[in-house]
């Protein structure tokens, strides 16, 4: 390409516009750079100042709560959440050492540890529990969230012991499951228990028991004996079932028995065997009231559509019909049983 030569023979001079400024203008130019590049320092200067100041009292707030929690009876750990290393713990002595005093009940913490090395922080704010395996194993609350620990991302662990509350909490479970004056198992529990039988269509066999002359007994010899008399049939029935057997008492003088199978024959033979043991009591003071009825029920699971309410009303019912009617003689092979006339 041809280029535009002088009578010199020197290229054509560049247009005004694009000539760099000179003299004066290049001065003016680079002072006014430099003012802005001291003002943009500055700036940068504040808020590097700002984030510092900030940084200095999160970390005093982390201190603080971090000293308030050391105070508490709590296990606390603070972990780096990089290194999964802990890098502070409340009950080591401020020379670094471990308080001799406390070391035992550590040591008894010591199998959780590695899981709470694992915990990543994904939740900001977490609380959830760890139970020792063994049968005495402890169990213990956690309440977990990150926090920033000397500049470093980190994670703190506030350890509750709460084994005595687990133990509490199912020795109050134990008691609502069981009938305390007798020793069985309370409708509660069966009510449960038989809601998961039902909803599994087990093949079971229900005997309702209705205990006479409890309300006669309470009146004439007192509540004591009335207690004593409920007791020894109690014990009675449990002596001929086994130990594995649901037994459970719904009412004051009413009980429910469950096995597992179609057992309809053996529970006969097994109540006409209660009757004799019951009114064989060397105690005479109320022999004349020694009497039951019952009524037994064999539940198909596959077909039953029954709630356990049902099952019991329709054997209630029953029992209000053998009430109503005095049989003859005993009839050892029916569904259901009448022993005023044995």
């Amino acid at each position: 390409m041809e280029q535009n030569i002088d009578q010199a023979g020197l290229p054509e001079q560049a247009p005004e516009a694009a000539r760099p400024p000179a003299g004066g203008e290049t001065a003016g130019f680079l002072k006014e750079m430099a003012r802005k590049l001291r003002e943009r320092e500055a700036q940068l200067q504040q808020e590097i100042q700002r984030a510092r100041r900030r940084a200095e009292i999160i970390e005093s707030y982390t201190e603080m709560l971090v000293e308030l929690l050391d105070q508490r009876d709590e296990w606390l750990l603070v972990v780096d959440e990089e290194t999964r290393q802990v890098v502070h713990c409340n009950k080591r002595t401020p020379g670094g050492g471990e308080d001799g005093a406390y070391c035992v009940r550590c040591l008894h913490r010591l199998p959780i540890q590695p899981r709470l090395l694992e915990w990543n922080g994904a939740e900001r704010y977490q609380v959830w529990e760890l139970e020792e395996e063994g049968e005495r194993g402890s169990c213990y609350r956690i309440i977990s969230f990150p926090i920033e620990w000397k500049e470093r991302p980190s994670c703190v662990h506030i350890v509750m012991d709460i084994t005595v509350e687990k133990m509490n909490a199912r020795h109050l479970k134990d008691e609502i499951y069981q009938d305390m004056d007798t020793g069985i198992r309370s409708h509660q529990f069966l009510d449960e228990f038989m809601g998961r039988v039902l909803r599994e269509r087990q093949d079971i066999t229900l005997c309702y028991l209705d205990l006479e002359g409890v309300a006669d007994i309470n009146t004439s010899y007192g509540r004591e004996v009335g207690d004593a008399y409920i007791q020894n049939f109690v014990e009675i029935v449990r002596k001929n079932f086994r130990s594995g057997d649901t037994f459970a008492r719904i009412k004051d003088d009413k009980f429910c028995l469950m096995l597992t199978g179609n057992v309809k024959h053996l529970i006969e033979r097994k109540m006409t065997e209660i009757l004799t043991a019951f009114q064989r009591d060397d105690d005479r003071v109320f022999s004349h009231h020694c009497n039951f009825k019952y009524s037994i029920l064999e539940v198909e699971g596959e077909s039953n559509l029954l709630s356990l309410d049902k099952l019991l009303a329709e054997a209630e019912a029953d029992i209000r019909r053998q009430k109503g009617k005095k049989p003859k003689k005993p009839r050892k092979q029916s569904r259901a049983f009448d022993f005023d006339e044995w």
